[in-house]
């Protein structure tokens, strides 16, 4: 009787499990108060101010009611933020659209027109945010003008530095920034919403805007 070969055991594989990157307390408290942003931003472009309840934003966020105040003091509180945050990721648009621009200060002008129209068709609910907020978030509607007021006027300075402006007086420089940005903000409200849509403007309203900075309207 002859012995069978001896066989040799296989050898245990230990089963890789997959890495996974948990979040900090930090980085999970900085996501829910942006999930609590975006849902206020969005109940209040649906509803207004006046329809932004907590219950409903911590509704559409997915949170407990009242871990809303362990992120803002009251409801007040984050509504007088969304305008500044808002503003915020307008400033960055804008600022990308206008490095991309050639080196040329009306094309820049364009490029901060045409990037707040690409702004508001990519965030419609700024519209009815920004037309309330004077009244319902005056601490936010006012801080969203001091950020585009000085957006705006750094901008202007950095042309008349460049030798791109016939005025050097800097009563004129801020005087120039409200009047640039108020037209903007018309132009939007004016061109850019038909019973409460978005509606791309033509091409015409900044060609139009173009001549009036370039001195082509009156004879």
């Amino acid at each position: 009787m002859t012995d069978s070969p001896a066989v040799a055991p296989k050898p245990v594989s230990t089963p890789v499990r997959p890495s996974r990157t948990r979040l900090s307390r930090a980085e999970k408290a900085e996501v829910t108060r942006t999930r609590l942003f975006e849902a206020a931003i969005q109940i209040v472009g649906e509803q207004g101010y006046a329809g932004a309840s907590v219950a409903l934003i911590t509704a559409r966020a997915g949170v407990a009611q009242g871990t809303f105040y362990n992120y803002f003091e009251s409801r007040q509180d984050l509504l007088d933020q969304l305008l500044p945050a808002i503003s915020e990721q307008l400033h960055e648009l804008i600022r990308d659209r206008v490095r991309a621009a050639p080196d040329d200060p009306i094309a820049r002008e364009r490029a901060r027109l045409c990037g707040f129209f690409d702004f508001l068709e990519e965030s419609p609910h700024l519209f009815k945010i920004l037309s309330e907020g004077m009244v319902q978030a005056p601490v936010g509607f006012r801080r969203h003008l001091e950020m585009q007021s000085e957006s705006y006027r750094r901008a202007m300075e950095y042309e008349l530095r460049r030798g791109n402006l016939r005025i050097s007086d800097p009563r004129e420089i801020d005087i120039l920034t409200q009047m640039l940005l108020s037209t903007r903000e018309y132009l939007s409200g004016r061109f850019c919403y038909v019973d409460g849509q978005f509606v791309r403007p033509s091409e015409l309203v900044v060609e139009t805007y173009v001549k009036l900075l370039t001195g082509r309207i009156f004879a």
